[in-house]
């Protein structure tokens, strides 16, 4: 199935600055680089030091333009190449091509091969608290939920690096240990444009099915979580609707609930996609088909350009005007709860 609005051709990169500086920063060095007086230091504020096995990230450089310029995005050391193969461990970052590469999506494959029971904060000063990583659920048919969620996750990652698009996984095997307090931070530290987290739905009640999208809610406790909910709200109604159209699917409506540690921790616009339901049958083989799995993936990332386009807009981008600084749309029927027991 082509993708919806599919662009006719790429842009090409507006100039080589890019390539001019990231030659220079390669040959200075990082000393090198702390002695550049010309540039502010507004210019580090994406440089992130890796020392040893500290788990932070060096992978982001930004360069303000001179003269009005628009910044020039450099990327730095922390990359991986990427070669279509899943990398260990946490934190996998891919540097994209072309002005796509300037917005990072971090994707997070939802789960992971063993549960996490010890307990974290549910958000920033929080005494509520929940597991750090729960148990996915399991499928008759798709299999368990960590394996699901990875299998569209790598793919969703394959179709954003083809569009031109920097990505992060959190995980691309099973065998990792991150909790969900600690996917989100890895977002926020990405500056992440979107942060995806991909899921499978589960219920008692086995004729419950559809898919859905899931964010915070506008009274969310966590200030900088709440700050962002319209940008996450707007992100789960694109997502949405161009899951719905590209895999064929049932929607439900979208969740709103504030009860989710990943999303709560998360100071980056977020959702969650809940696939379907392992619980129901139909659900159940329909997301073990791999045409099933792929074009979820390009749902996923269709919706993520829709969202984007409206960013665009707010912004002023598409016509050199101001924008109108909202990046609603028209929304949906929304499920506003208080708790949920469905995701994460």
């Amino acid at each position: 199935m082509q993708r919806r609005n599919m662009k006719t051709e790429k842009k090409q990169t507006k100039n080589g600055r890019a390539a001019m500086w990231s030659a220079r920063l390669l040959s200075l060095g990082l000393a090198g680089l702390m002695c550049l007086s010309a540039v502010s230091c507004s210019a580090w504020n994406a440089l992130w030091i890796r020392y040893g096995d500290a788990d932070v990230n060096s992978d982001l450089l930004v360069i303000p333009g001179s003269g009005g310029s628009e910044d020039t995005f450099v990327p730095f050391e922390g990359a991986v190449d990427y070669t279509g193969e899943p990398h260990e461990g946490a934190d996998i970052y891919y540097v994209g091509k072309g002005e796509n590469r300037e917005r990072v999506i971090v994707i997070a494959a939802g789960h992971q091969a063993e549960e996490n029971p010890e307990t974290e904060p549910i958000g920033p000063d929080s005494e509520k608290t929940a597991v750090k990583m729960p148990a996915g659920g399991e499928g008759k048919y798709a299999g368990p939920e960590h394996v699901l969620n990875l299998e569209v996750a790598l793919l969703l990652r394959d179709v954003l690096i083809e569009r031109g698009y920097s990505v992060v996984m959190i995980r691309e095997t099973a065998e990792v240990d991150v909790s969900e307090k600690e996917r989100a931070e890895i977002a926020n530290r990405y500056q992440a444009a979107a942060y995806v987290r991909i899921h499978a739905n589960i219920s008692d009640d086995t004729d419950v099915s559809g898919a859905r999208t899931v964010c915070q809610s506008e009274k969310n406790p966590f200030p900088d979580c709440a700050a962002l909910y319209s940008e996450s709200r707007s992100l789960s109604e694109a997502v949405l609707r161009a899951f719905e159209d590209a895999a064929s699917v049932e929607t439900l409506d979208i969740l709103e609930t504030d009860d989710l540690t990943g999303t709560n921790w998360a100071q980056v616009p977020t959702t969650v996609v809940e696939m379907g339901y392992l619980s129901n049958t139909s659900d159940d083989m329909l997301m073990a088909l791999p045409y099933f799995k792929e074009q979820a993936a390009l749902g996923i990332a269709d919706g993520l350009e829709d969202y984007f386009a409206l960013v665009d807009a707010a912004e002023g981008k598409d016509t050199g005007d101001e924008g109108t600084g909202d990046v609603s749309t028209d929304g949906d029927a929304t499920e506003r709860v208080d708790r949920s027991s469905e995701t994460d």
